[in-house]
């Protein structure tokens, strides 16, 4: 229902081949962000440091706020809770073991081209880390 323009958002790929197999192959395996207009130049998780670390490209005049957002190992049925946030091009956050996974959402100052409601920014979202750890430890 609704207005449903495409080009709203779409998924970028973290793929080094264009080949549809190789595409879906890529996606399957979570290597892949969803944007709506901001681009992320690096995303990292190291497992070791438990450390995930999003860096933006940069716009001029354009500022960035990133929220790590997830849900707690303690409380599962309160999903969405901001962990941290940071200013600026490149934000870190290293979890601490409460958190059952985490994600980095990223808002741009820079208004979306085609909203789909009043006010919407350019944003980007990682795919959840951190809950890998709790298969392989059971």
């Amino acid at each position: 229902g609704g207005d449903v323009s495409p080009g709203r958002g779409w998924v970028m790929v973290w793929s080094t081949s264009l080949e549809a197999d190789h595409l879906v192959e890529t996606m399957q395996k979570g290597e892949f962000h969803a944007s709506t207009g901001v681009v992320l130049k690096t995303i990292n998780y190291d497992r070791g440091s438990r450390t995930h670390v999003v860096e933006i490209t940069e716009l001029e005049g354009v500022s960035y706020e990133t929220k790590f957002i997830g849900t707690r190992r303690t409380t599962p049925e309160i999903t969405g809770e901001v962990f941290a946030t940071v200013s600026g091009n490149r934000a870190e956050y290293e979890l601490t073991g409460d958190e059952l996974y985490i994600r980095a959402v990223v808002t741009s100052s820079r208004s979306h081209a085609n909203p789909s409601y009043e006010g919407q920014r350019e944003q980007a979202w990682t795919q959840p880390v951190g809950w890998r750890h709790f298969l392989e430890t059971k």
